[in-house]
């Protein structure tokens, strides 16, 4: 079955020609080939998502026989398929998600719809009625495997941005209220056995309220309020039920970091430590279907699990031998647990996936992500560790072409978006082709990275101009001092946030980059502000980017064009939901007005992900032209 599956999926594939020297752009620009796969509760039938040119499809596969996956359901015009999961073993629920523009306020809605694995009795589920305007209609809580014609789904039926609790019947779409709205909860959690026992959410001053349910109790206790970025280190916060009890899973602080604990919700006993690691942040636990720990993740410079469960380790321990070199994780299972999907990834592999038998000890392969790239021929990432002018080491990763020393090299410095988020060991389509290209790449995690516990976060919290640009020029300058990067050949290259950091080097720095290219980029902080008071979390958003006007305006590269010297490339899609296109496209007017080089390439209906292959083939075509006409080509190891 491996040979004929592998055989199947290749063939949908247009294979594309490679040069001696570079692959072609579009084995970069392509979405993912395979992704978001998932088992019948039987274990004999898989569904996955592929992609042919910029749509997305479900394809359904019958373990048990010789034939072809099998088509089922794709994007349509303003829809784009998310993830499929198994209701039962026909049923198949699938997230739609869809941009909208509403007074030039652009928002997501998602749609979920019910379809047999064959393709037949295809149903949205939640349309005629006034819950069919709800924003978000995909929100699964608890699949009921008990009760196989049935989800529990939350749903602000009365869009007034709290969602009840509704059991969804997936063939025809009737819904029965299970659990009413209450302010301030927005999200639910449910014990894994159908019982809705937590909810948090957020209220009109920003404070985030904690709730919970005692077992077999249908009144709401607050466990806590904390106002949004506070530094509240006796908080914990309840993210899983341990089934069957009135204890819970959550996140709270021990010696600076986020741990994991177990907190009796009849408030009886004292909180016990489960996890805990010296240097990072503990990440979600791992629960079984029935609710069983049986890990906790967490990310050093590469991820790691720390597996509670004996059963569950060995297993690793032997799919860890099977896949060398990469991080394996189980990302479904069938109802027995008999039948396991394993994803592998690396920093050269978006995600190879298995399908592990444990009653036969066999690994089948499926697919892989990205097959027309070679991870032998692509650059591997390094950690590195660099000092801040405050002295403070600032961890990070160096990645350079193959065949080459780190010398002298073409160098792009790519900071991270979020800024609430962090740079990890894993494939990144952009970095790999600027390796493919013949640049080195750094990334680092600056102080206000997530990851790191309470002090690294707060450092630099509402300081996106300070400390946190200071610690990515600081990188930059220790890749020159080092002899990494020719001082005469770097550019700096950002998404999201990282565009922010981009446009501000080039404001800032233009003694030190040669270029800037910022990718869905804020310019002005002040109208990002603005922008985010049209959405509920507005009080979050100011509490996370701050409200000091004279600040905001310095850190606002639209304020200072006069400073920027060197050329600026802006890439930005008009229906982008988190960074509106008027950020970049104000830049670009303020850059004509100055006469300053820059170019705007405005990418239509595309997302802040530019999620469709003819975006990244823009994108990636865009930026090679851009940093080989100002930095000129990149640096290839001689044959």
């Amino acid at each position: 079955m491996k040979r004929m599956l592998l055989g199947i999926l290749l063939a949908c594939v247009t294979a594309l020609a490679e040069s001696a020297e570079r692959t072609a752009v579009d084995a970069f620009a392509r979405l993912p080939h395979i992704r978001a796969v998932s088992i019948s509760p039987s274990g004999n039938k898989l569904a996955f998502i592929s992609s042919s040119g910029d749509r997305n499809g479900l394809l359904t596969l019958d373990r048990t026989s010789t034939t072809a996956p099998r088509g089922v359901i794709s994007d349509t015009e303003e829809f784009e398929l998310q993830w499929c999961n198994w209701a039962n073993e026909k049923r198949l629920l699938c997230s739609f998600i869809g941009m909208v523009n509403e007074l030039g306020i652009v928002y997501p809605v998602t749609r979920l719809v019910a379809i047999d694995d064959d393709g037949a009795n295809m149903k949205v589920m939640i349309q005629n009625s006034e819950a069919g305007i709800a924003q978000f209609q995909d929100q699964i809580l608890d699949w009921t495997p008990d009760e196989p014609d049935t989800v529990l789904i939350a749903l602000d039926d009365d869009r007034n941005g709290y969602p009840s609790v509704f059991e969804l019947n997936v063939n025809n779409g009737r819904r029965a209220l299970r659990v009413r709205e209450r302010m301030p909860i927005r999200s639910f959690r449910t014990d894994a056995r159908g019982n809705v026992r937590l909810g948090s959410g957020y209220d009109s001053s920003g404070e985030i309220h904690y709730f919970a349910r005692l077992e077999n109790d249908r009144e709401w206790q607050r466990l806590a309020k904390i106002k949004a970025f506070a530094r509240e280190d006796d908080i914990l916060r309840p993210i899983a039920i341990a089934t069957g009890t009135n204890r819970a899973f959550a996140i709270g602080d021990y010696q600076g970091r986020d741990a994991l604990w177990e907190m009796d919700l009849n408030d009886q006993k004292e909180p016990q430590l489960v996890f805990s690691h010296p240097l990072v942040d503990a990440g979600s636990p791992i629960l079984a279907s029935d609710g069983r720990l049986l890990g906790i993740w967490y990310e050093l410079d590469r991820p790691f699990t720390q597996y509670t469960d004996r059963t569950m380790h060995e297993l690793m321990q032997a799919v860890n031998k099977a896949t060398p070199g990469s991080f394996n994780s189980v990302v479904d299972y069938n109802r027995d647990e008999t039948k396991l999907v394993i994803r592998a990834m690396s920093d050269v592999d978006a995600g190879s996936y298995y399908v592990l038998d444990r009653n036969t000890n066999r690994m089948e392969r499926l697919s892989s992500a990205y097959p027309e790239l070679n991870k032998v021929e692509q650059g591997r990432m390094r950690s590195i560790v660099y000092k801040a002018k405050d002295g403070t080491e600032i961890p990070g990763y160096l990645t350079v072409p193959p065949g080459l020393r780190a010398e002298k090299l073409p160098l792009v410095v790519m900071p991270h978006g979020g800024p609430v988020a962090r740079d990890s060991w894993e494939f990144f389509f952009l970095r790999a082709f600027l390796v493919d290209r013949g640049y080195a790449v750094l990334q680092m995690n600056f102080r206000g990275s997530s990851g790191y516990g309470t002090e690294w976060f707060y450092a630099a919290h509402q300081d996106w101009g300070g400390l946190t640009y200071s610690d990515i020029s600081d990188a930059t300058r220790w890749a020159i001092a080092e002899g990494i990067a020719d001082p005469k050949r770097v550019a700096i290259v950002g998404w999201s946030f990282g565009g922010y950091a981009a446009l501000l080097g080039a404001a800032r720095d233009s003694d030190l980059y040669r270029c800037s290219i910022s990718i869905a980029g804020i310019s002005d902080l002040q109208q990002l502000l603005s922008n985010a008071r049209f959405f509920a979390n507005y009080r979050i958003a100011r509490e996370q980017i701050g409200r000091q006007t004279d600040k905001l305006r310095d850190d606002s590269p639209l304020l200072h064009i006069d400073a920027i010297k060197i050329p600026v490339l802006l890439v930005h899609g008009d229906r982008d939901a988190q960074a509106p296109v008027e950020q970049s496209t104000r830049m670009a007017s303020a850059l004509k007005r100055a006469d300053k080089p820059h170019k705007l390439v405005l990418l239509k209906d595309a997302t802040h992900q530019l999620g469709r292959k003819s975006d990244r083939l823009t994108l990636l075509t865009e930026i090679e032209t851009f940093l080989a006409e100002n930095l000129g080509p990149g640096t290839r190891a001689s044959n």
